[in-house]
């Protein structure tokens, strides 16, 4: 049962990434834009552009009635940095029936679907210093918007967070799996498009909507055309979020992408507010405000965050903070090693990108009264501070 606050995203007013018209129903699952048909399966429009067989294996599938071969279709549909190869159809067939069912759960469904090195950035993704940069770049300049619309949503995990404190959320990304898991283990709330964002963003303005694009603006190529489509959709009165982009002149330790330096990406960006994107991490954990800073201070910054416009919040949210009732559990990341927690991280790789999560290791075990109450969906001053600190999370039930 959904809890009493959880928003619901509002149908969305859908235009085609093609010619630009207006997108209607014609048969279920199916919408038309005047010159091409597209898929909606899940309740998740299919409007990636390049895609034509792909998408006419759908429809034909739709057309037929035969939705779970549709979706097995979608599901081995990749972006352009994905490192493993897609699954046979057979396997997105297995997938389908297996959350359908019940029996997958979402770590499962993502090794099936082959996610790779990803899938450990989503799975603990929860505590991850980029995560809580994302929170805290939100809650810093959090207008309390009729809307919150995230490019390159992913699992949607931000998403959740802003959903179950009353706001709805609206994920677009380019890989339909990700949407799909999202909608089935982690946000079912949310208005989900999948859809490239380099090409444009297939939704009418939402004014005073906030417009967040985090841990990927450096990935995409065209990144003066998302930004503009951003400010598009965020009207004039919204605002428009870019958290965790990497910086140039820093060395990523072998990740990928195309960033830019700290000048380039203002430059991008009149008039915004920039930041040194770690500073978000230590406002989140403290509850205290990052400082600005002029670009040229920030060139020996691993990430960036930036706010257009720049000026202060009209409204507040606290997103360390659980919800009254949340059953909090113990982070999977850590371990217990002589009486300290500490995470045990499941790939090096893992380990060195998030090597700056100190806040995670040294801590005393938790008892299993504490256990117990937190649980039980009773937050009281001990459990909230756990919580912030990401030794207790609110996981979703088939994590």
């Amino acid at each position: 049962m959904r809890p009493a606050n959880v928003a619901v995203a509002q149908p969305l007013c859908l235009r085609s990434p093609l010619n630009q018209q207006p997108l209607r129903p014609v048969v279920p699952g199916v919408l038309f834009d005047g010159d091409a048909f597209w898929p909606v399966v899940d309740g998740i429009p299919y409007l990636r552009t390049g895609r034509e067989l792909l998408r006419a294996e759908v429809i034909a599938a739709l057309k037929r009635g035969d939705r779970r071969l549709a979706l097995a279709h979608l599901l081995r549909d990749q972006d352009d940095w994905a490192r493993s190869p897609p699954p046979k159809l057979e396997q997105t067939l297995e997938v389908v029936d297996g959350v359908i069912a019940g029996t997958l759960g979402l770590r499962q469904a993502m090794e099936r679907l082959h996610f790779g090195p990803v899938a450990h950035y989503f799975t603990h993704r929860w505590s991850a210093p980029t995560f809580l940069s994302a929170l805290g770049l939100l809650a810093q300049h959090w207008d309390s918007p009729p809307c919150m619309v995230e490019i390159a949503c992913g699992l949607g995990q931000v998403l959740r967070e802003v959903t179950q404190r009353g706001t709805p959320g609206v994920g677009i990304d380019v890989v339909f799996a990700k949407l799909w898991l999202a909608r089935h283990f982690v946000v079912p709330e949310a208005g989900l498009v999948c859809a490239d964002a380099t090409v444009g963003l297939p939704m009418e303005p939402i004014g005073g909507a906030a417009v967040l694009c985090h841990d990927a603006l450096y990935f995409l190529l065209e990144k003066r055309r998302v930004l503009s489509e951003m400010r598009r959709v965020a009207g004039s009165s919204g605002r428009v979020l870019v958290g965790h982009a990497h910086n140039r002149l820093v060395d990523q330790r072998g990740i990928g992408g195309v960033p830019l330096t700290p000048e380039e990406y203002a430059a991008l960006l009149p008039g915004a507010a920039c930041y040194d994107d770690s500073d978000f991490v230590t406002a989140f954990l403290e509850g205290k405000p990052a400082s600005p800073r002029a670009p040229v201070a920030l060139r020996q910054a691993e990430a960036l965050c930036f706010s257009a416009a720049g000026g202060p919040a009209n409204g507040s949210i606290d997103f360390g903070q659980p919800k009254p009732g949340a059953r909090l559990k113990p982070n999977p990341l850590l371990v217990e090693r002589n009486g300290l927690l500490h995470p045990s991280w499941p790939a090096p790789g893992f380990a060195d990108e998030y090597a700056s999560a100190t806040y995670l290791g040294g801590h005393p075990s938790l008892s299993a009264e504490l256990l117990a109450r937190a649980a039980s969906g009773l937050v009281d001053d001990e459990i909230a501070l756990l919580a912030r600190r990401r030794l207790l999370l609110d996981l979703p039930e088939r994590w």
